[in-house]
């Protein structure tokens, strides 16, 4: 690419911070910019350049406007809306143009235009137009670059608990997306992120920083070649922060399985105060719940929002009648082992397919008869609890892995009459902690509080034990009833049934 060098001489660079001061004051030709956005954080941006254009023409001569075309949204797909920064544009009196079929194919930029500038616009800039641009082109990116690469970099920020973020400024590489040269970046250790923050609340703060920061570099002459790369190198692995997809929003429930006895959970499996905060960040969750007749069974997709944690039994936040629920089934637990209480459950399923990890300690699935043979063979020592769980028979490893893996979990639930709310007990890390739910969605039917969907979609069981519901680790899942003395070794059918029925149900929970 071909640089028409400016008349004026270049200024010698000046010591500076990491990635904030100026290394140049140059400004070359006056800028014609292509700005392609979309959202709210995008139009921060917009609005700044357009300031400056105002105030100083001699650096930005003119602005056009690219967005992608508006898509249906809604129930049924009948509402269609435009992307926030069609309406900025039309205020500011912007030219504006929109990409036909939401692609860059036969597409063509005015000849006039020397920059493009990308602010969240989710589609990937073709190098023949950074190539007929004169200056290339530059992308305000909410991260600290190289850490967390990808188009939903607040949205990851917040899920992974960062404490920290900044906003960094960069070429559009062309090549891939968020692999450009960082000319100009937050200075380290960033910008702190509130307690409590949601998607909204970084956004507005992050917007204007990132808006100013474009501004300043187009001054200083950033735009200009020579670029230098003045990004930092994590400490720590570079995550990605990639589309979110539908999947993302999937309730990551989770079982313990017979390998996990001695070791517990890997400390990094969610629980249900992740899954609170994840609906905090990404808003409506869904997962798959279980619903058995006598006649079928069936899998709903069902939609949970209004969710919350609560930390413990003395929580203000939990009403006093349920309160007291819990405390009575899990004393009733502490004195008996195989509690025949009438516990009402919800079954969920978490699916993944062969393209997600499967968890380390995931159990492969049941086939028919073979499940029981094996918790047979497990109980008579022919195989060990590691090659259960991998399903060795034979000497011969079957797969772990199939096109789509299914994992059920059994949660107790405790409703609300007065709000509607349901309660479910944590199963997989001692029983400690609650997650509330408001409210649910039955395959695409009108919303309704949680506890009525429960009480239409639930079920009831008589064993405790088997959904790991005790406040102690559930190593004492396999020991014997005590209903009464075992004479001469003998086991009766009762206590077999039962224990059978607990090693099956860890090993791969049904």
């Amino acid at each position: 690419m071909l640089w028409l060098a400016s008349s004026r001489p270049l200024r010698r660079s000046v010591a500076r911070p990491l990635s904030m001061a100026t290394y140049s004051t140059q400004r070359g030709n006056p800028l014609r910019i292509l700005f392609c956005g979309s959202d709210e954080f995008s139009c921060h941006s917009l609005k700044a350049l357009h300031k400056k254009h105002k105030d100083d023409p001699s650096l930005i001569e003119s602005i056009d406007v690219l967005v992608r075309p508006s898509k249906p949204t809604g129930r049924g797909l009948k509402q269609v809306t435009e992307v926030p920064i069609a309406s900025v544009a039309r205020e500011l009196g912007l030219p504006l143009s929109m990409l036909p079929h939401d692609t860059f194919t036969n597409w063509f930029m005015k000849k006039y235009i020397n920059l493009i500038i990308a602010v969240s616009f989710g589609r990937f800039v073709p190098p023949r137009l950074l190539n007929q641009a004169e200056y290339g082109g530059l992308n305000v990116h909410p991260s600290l670059l190289p850490d967390l690469r990808g188009p939903a970099p607040l949205h990851y920020a917040l899920l992974n608990r960062y404490t920290h973020t900044g906003v960094s400024i960069q070429t559009l590489s062309p090549h891939s997306f968020d692999t450009g040269t960082v000319l100009s970046q937050t200075p380290l250790p960033g910008i702190p992120i509130p307690p409590n923050s949601t998607l909204t609340s970084l956004t507005s703060l992050l917007a204007p920083l990132g808006a100013s920061m474009l501004v300043s570099s187009l001054s200083s002459g950033f735009h200009l070649p020579p670029h230098k790369d003045v990004s930092w190198q994590p400490p720590y692995p570079i995550r990605h922060a990639p589309k979110v997809s539908t999947v993302a929003r999937q309730i990551p429930w989770l079982t313990p399985s017979i390998s996990t006895l001695s070791t517990n959970l890997p400390s990094s499996a969610p629980h249900l105060e992740d899954i609170a905060h994840q609906h905090h960040i990404l808003g409506p969750l869904w997962s798959k719940l279980v619903v058995r007749t006598p006649k079928k069974e069936q899998n709903k997709r069902v939609v949970c929002d209004d969710i919350s944690y609560i930390l413990d039994l003395t929580s203000p936040d939990l009403p006093p009648a349920v309160a007291n629920e819990v405390a009575s089934a899990l004393e009733r637990c502490k004195e008996d082992p195989w509690a025949e209480e009438q516990v009402p459950i919800l079954e969920w399923l978490q699916i993944g397919d062969d393209e997600q990890q499967v968890p380390e300690w995931y159990p492969p699935q049941p086939e028919s008869l073979e499940m029981f043979e094996r918790v047979v063979a497990l109980e008579r020592g022919e195989i060990s609890s590691v090659d259960a769980a991998a399903g060795v028979e034979g000497g011969q490893q079957q797969p772990k892995r199939k096109k789509e893996w299914r994992l059920s979990i059994q949660t107790a639930y405790f409703p609300d009459s007065e709000t509607g709310s349901i309660y479910l007990r944590d199963p997989i890390r001692g029983g400690k902690g609650l997650l509330r739910i408001g409210k649910m969605t039955v395959d695409g039917k009108p919303t309704r509080p949680a506890a009525n969907v429960a009480a239409q979609l639930g079920r009831t069981v008589t064993d405790y034990r088997g959904m790991h519901f005790d406040e102690e680790p559930i190593g004492k899942a396999s020991q014997p009833a005590t209903r009464r003395p075992e004479e001469d070794g003998e086991v009766d059918e009762e206590t077999k049934r039962r224990r059978n029925r607990a090693m099956v149900r860890r090993i791969y929970s049904y």
